[in-house]
This record gives C-alpha cells, sequence and structure tokens, in this order.
C-alpha cells in the first residue's frame, strides 16, 4: 500500500507535463486547494467538534489578500501575515465565547455556519471593494512579464499547481503526525469528555 502512494504522487506530480489544459489543470488546483482545507478540517474533527466556519475563514485570508493588493498595492508576502492575524482574531471572536459557554455539538456547528453566512454578506454588501457576488480579481501584475514574485502572479497554471500540491502535501503531513502522536489521543479523549480530560 506505501508503494502504491507514492506512485500515485508521482503520477500526480507528472500530471501539468501530460497535456492537460488550463481549464482541467486549474480545476485539478482547485481540489488541491480544498483538500488541504478539509484536512483541516479532519484534524479538528478529531475533537469531536464540527466547524462549517472554514469556508468563512478562507474567504476573510483570500479576500484581505486581494484587497490588499488591488486597493493598497500590497505585496502578498506582507498582506499574508496580516490576513492571518485577522482571521485568527475573528477565529477567536467567535471560538473564545463558545468555548467558555461549552458550545459543543449542533449548536457549535450552527454557530460557525452563521458565521461563514455573516461573512458571505459582508463580501456581498462590500461590492464597491470586493466585487460583490461576482468575486473580486487580482489586479493583473503581468503586464509586461509572464510571472511576478512580488505579486505572486504567475501566467502558467502549472507554478499554481505545485504550489498547491506542496501545501495539500505540507496539510497531509501535519495530519499524520497528529494522527500518530500523542496529541490524537488527548484529543480523542477530549471529544469524549472535556472534564475528565482536562
Amino acid at each position: 500500500m506505501g508503494k502504491l502512494r507514492w506512485v500515485g504522487l508521482g503520477l500526480l506530480c507528472l500530471l501539468p507535463l501530460s497535456g492537460l489544459g488550463n481549464y482541467p489543470l486549474h480545476l485539478v488546483i482547485l481540489c488541491l486547494l480544498w483538500g488541504f482545507v478539509y484536512t483541516s478540517w479532519a484534524v479538528m474533527g478529531r475533537l469531536g467538534m464540527v466547524s462549517l466556519g472554514h469556508g468563512a475563514f478562507l474567504g476573510i485570508g483570500a479576500y484581505t489578500v486581494v484587497m490588499g493588493w488591488n486597493h493598497f498595492g500590497l505585496s502578498p508576502w506582507i498582506s499574508t501575515p496580516i490576513a492571518l492575524v485577522l482571521t485568527a482574531f475573528v477565529t477567536f471572536l467567535v471560538g473564545y465565547p463558545c468555548f467558555r459557554l461549552k458550545i459543543v455539538g449542533h449548536y457549535f456547528a450552527l454557530v460557525t455556519l452563521a458565521l461563514s453566512e455573516v461573512a458571505r454578506m459582508i463580501i456581498v454588501a462590500l461590492r464597491d471593494q470586493t466585487g460583490g457576488s461576482l468575486g473580486v480579481t487580482p489586479n493583473t501584475a503581468l503586464a509586461d512579464t509572464a510571472w511576478s514574485l512580488v505579486a505572486l502572479q504567475f501566467s502558467s497554471k502549472v507554478v499554481w499547481f505545485y504550489i498547491a500540491l506542496g501545501i495539500w502535501l505540507a496539510g497531509l503531513w501535519i495530519w499524520t503526525r497528529v494522527g500518530r502522536s500523542m496529541a490524537r489521543i488527548a484529543l480523542e479523549a477530549i471529544s469524549q469528555e472535556e472534564d475528565a480530560a482536562a
């Protein structure tokens, strides 16, 4: 089984070289990105919590980076840490009261679902800045060149494929490390009985 995984990973790495068109490659990139999101969701599942707020966190981070570039000319290298801090702050605003008030189970899922809906409504309401329900496209930095490292923009989907693949593999590595550690047992104990686990 282990060898089969490596063969599958090797074939996945060679996928862009197979002559796959831009749109199918774009779909594969989206699958890799959502695979990373679902991997993080699975880590939280070890706690026995169902969070439906991952879309909101992804949206807050993505829109912060793009708005920083479009409106303030901030490189994604600068706005990405800002996006992480902002997303962590929103996570704290929602998570801290939930854990203090012991909101768990279906109620926690509903709170995080409401967060996703609030984030979506804010994005739609700020249509002049965010593009509303149509979304937003980053201002191009590729007028005279095929790539811009400062703007993190590349004309080739192949570059984005390998970036997404690396991020997904990093997420899987973390998930595997957690799954093989004592932290997994602690997370499962917390999911069964938080007070006894403490």
